[in-house]
């Protein structure tokens, strides 16, 4: 157990709140169900335990919490109460009482028609208000939508941009890959823009059940959402065409969030004409990684900083080399210190390998001036006609760079493949790898880092690193090699069990390449996963796991990812069927009371009709026999008897209301009885599906795999 589910452990207290139960865990923290002594209860967040340390964060999460509880309070999770100067930092949000959107479409299907438009209009709404109080979402996205029974509410926002900053998360993306906008995925500097883009690719998966930018692997996601094109199903109509210019790779492209609204509400389409560049509301430009500046030429970097490839007023001769510094080959045809200069970071050049080594060194510039055409044009003419440096592809200038951080890591490479490989600053040897790919539970968990590890795992950033002239690079071009076959060995498993289990048709398969990577390099880590306390889980990690014990290598790590990514459908299979073993022992127990009811009844009106029926033909032969023997008695026995049978009758007619209620109480208890098989036979056949898939899983995965690569 971790420090922070210890000290956050259900019956606790935190500022007023008591907590009850634990609601679900994310990248900031574990959120917990809290009931104040008034009875109000408050979904109570508490951050890492490892971030109490951190003064920055505590003196930006209070700014930001009291900045988004400027928000209007219509359409999103009010903020209640918070105290970043706890042991504990911790925020409480009102309860909403409803499933989150991924939940509810898992369960229910995609969104339609007016219920579709409804909930763009209303998360367009919360995420006009959250951009009007200054506030960036940066992680909207189905989990944090919750369908409350007023309305759509929007959670977790304003607290991404607090942690966002601090030194615990300078190397990493805050969001969920799928949902992020491209800038985010390249560590661009971010505007509310981003927010929209997650909203365009919301809005898709409620209306398909899918992500806009679906894919088998997390590369394959990563790689479309940079370049590709979205899937937007069926969707069609105005509210196509606001998604497509939502989902604009351009961010000032986009709309902001009240034409957004505006459009929905009146059914247009975005003139991208109008569309305006959105507001930005940071200070400062984001700088993902935290870098210590080696020398270069010409020096320590001025302050204030020059915008990339722009001389500043006076700039410094280069330095000669100190200790230790490399001594760089001449590059084209000018002598040494004769090539004209190119001007980055503040520093002049005239070397492209010491160039390269800045650029490595200072990656966040580095990606501005790949990911601008205007200062990707400059440094392409300095290259192509002022130093004529034929190791450059002029790929690199001459098209339009999709993901900035591999452009700058392949210029770092082919300018200068002495290098140690290094991207965004993290140390991409075998051995950094393996100090960074050393913990699974992140990439499990969907911790604030695991985004950055997804984007280091990428077979096509392993092969870019192997181009550097190391001891590394036959290693490296055999992890991205052995990623690449692992990926294809837990699709192809998926679509093994899609193929062959019904109840796994409408589950879509990852094989996320961070924890291939992780398994590659520590295989003592593939272990089968923990099932928590939610039955039918153990059952299905067992059976699935089988496989995984078969196979070795790259193999076993695919066949190992795959099953840890299908623990969501597992536990969606795990909770279908408890809710349907729950409603059959409800309709078992209706059944069973409601037969006792109906016969209770069947045979009070049994005995009222045969008394009813008695009546007439006593009565008749009460005064047969009192004509043909009046002295006898007879006749008076059978009158008696006739007039007991019809008090009896009148008795019965009486207490049958009260008894069994009314004639349509009594109709509706028949046909209710009526039905009740048919469910109970349909919940039955679901049932024994679920055995069915079960068993044929457990068969599937005890047979040796067979080998498609």
């Amino acid at each position: 157990m971790d420090e922070t589910t210890d000290l956050a452990a259900p019956g606790r207290t935190v500022g007023p709140y008591r907590l009850l139960r634990s609601l679900g865990r994310g990248g900031f923290g574990e959120v917990f169900l809290g009931e104040a002594g008034d009875g109000t209860r408050a979904a109570v967040k508490l951050l890492h335990a490892n971030w109490a340390g951190d003064e920055d964060m505590r003196r930006r999460f209070a700014a930001e919490v009291d900045q988004a509880r400027r928000v209007s309070g219509f359409c999103i999770a009010a903020i209640l109460d918070a105290d970043p100067t706890a042991d504990q930092p911790w925020i409480a949000t009102e309860y909403i009482d409803g499933p989150t959107l991924q939940r509810a479409v898992a369960e229910d299907g995609p969104r339609r028609g007016a219920e579709l438009q409804r909930l763009a209009v209303a998360t367009a709404t919360a995420l006009a208000a959250i951009h009007a109080a200054g506030v960036v979402h940066r992680d909207l996205k189905p989990e944090n939508i919750m369908l409350a029974p007023d309305g759509p509410r929007v959670i977790d926002f304003g607290i991404a941009r607090a942690v966002e900053t601090t030194s615990v998360t300078a190397s990493g993306i805050v969001g969920t890959v799928g949902y992020m906008a491209p800038e985010q995925l390249e560590g661009m500097r971010l505007s509310s823009a981003v927010d929209v883009f997650s909203w365009a690719s919301v809005m898709v998966f409620a209306a398909t059940g899918r992500e806009a930018f679906h894919g088998p692997t997390q590369a394959s996601r990563i790689a479309r959402v940079l370049s590709g094109e979205p899937d937007t199903g069926d969707l069609s109509g105005p509210l196509l065409d606001v998604v497509l210019a939502c989902l604009d790779k351009e961010p000032k492209r986009r709309p902001d969030a009240a034409a957004l609204f505006h459009h929905l509400v009146a059914g247009t389409s975005p003139d991208p004409v109008e569309t305006v560049a959105p507001t930005r509301v940071e200070e400062g430009p984001r700088t993902p990684l935290t870098l210590h500046h080696t020398e270069v030429e010409g020096g320590a970097r001025p302050s204030p900083r020059p915008e990339p490839g722009h001389a500043p007023n006076q700039s410094p001769e280069p330095a000669p080399p100190g200790p230790g510094a490399r001594t760089p080959s001449a590059a084209g045809p000018f002598p040494s210190g004769e090539a004209p200069p190119y001007h980055f970071a503040g520093v002049r050049f005239t070397r492209i390998e010491v160039l390269a080594a800045a650029m490595q060194e200072n990656w966040s510039d580095a990606v501005t001036v790949f990911g601008d055409h205007a200062e990707r044009a400059m440094l392409g003419s300095w290259v192509i006609n002022d130093i004529n440096d034929t190791r450059v592809d002029r790929s690199l200038f001459r098209r339009e760079v999709r993901d900035a951080n591999m452009a700058v890591a392949s210029f770092v490479a082919q300018a200068a493949p002495e290098l140690a490989p290094r991207f965004r600053g993290h140390d991409l040897t075998v051995a950094g790898l393996g100090r960074l790919f050393h913990d699974p539970r992140p990439l499990i968990t969907g911790g604030h880092e695991a985004n950055e590890l997804m984007l280091l795992a990428r077979p096509e950033l392993l092969r870019q690193m192997s181009a550097h002239r190391t001891g590394d690079s036959a290693q490296l071009s055999q992890l991205a090699r052995d990623i690449e076959t692992a990926e294809r060995t837990g699709a192809a498993f998926h679509g093994e069990l899609t193929q062959n289990l019904v109840g796994w048709r409408r589950f879509e398969g990852r094989t996320e390449p961070a924890l291939v990577l992780t398994f590659l390099l520590h295989p003592e880590l593939a272990v089968a996963p923990d099932p928590g306390g939610l039955p039918g889980v153990r059952v299905w990690t067992s059976a699935l796991w089988s496989r995984v014990e078969s196979a070795s290598g790259a193999r076993r790590a695919g066949y190992a990812a795959a099953v840890y990514a299908a623990l969501p459908s597992i536990v969606t299979l795990a909770r279908q069927r408890g809710v349907w073993e729950r409603k059959k022992e409800v309709l078992d127990r209706e059944h069973q009371m409601l037969a006792g009811a109906v016969a209770a009844q069947n045979e009070h009106r049994s005995v009222q009709v045969m008394l009813g029926l008695a009546v007439i033909p006593l009565l008749g032969a009460s005064f047969v026999l009192a004509s043909a023997a009046p002295d006898s008695g007879i006749g008076m026995l059978f009158f008696l008897a006739s007039a007991a049978s019809f008090l009896a009758w009148v008795v019965l007619t009486v207490q049958r209301s009260h008894r069994h209620g009314s004639d349509a109480l009594r109709e509706s208890r028949e046909f209710r009885l009526q039905n009740i098989p048919g469910q109970d036979r349909r919940l039955v056949e679901g049932l024994q599906m679920m055995d069915r898939d079960l068993a044929r899983a457990r068969q599937l995965c005890s047979q040796p795999p067979r080998r498609r690569d």
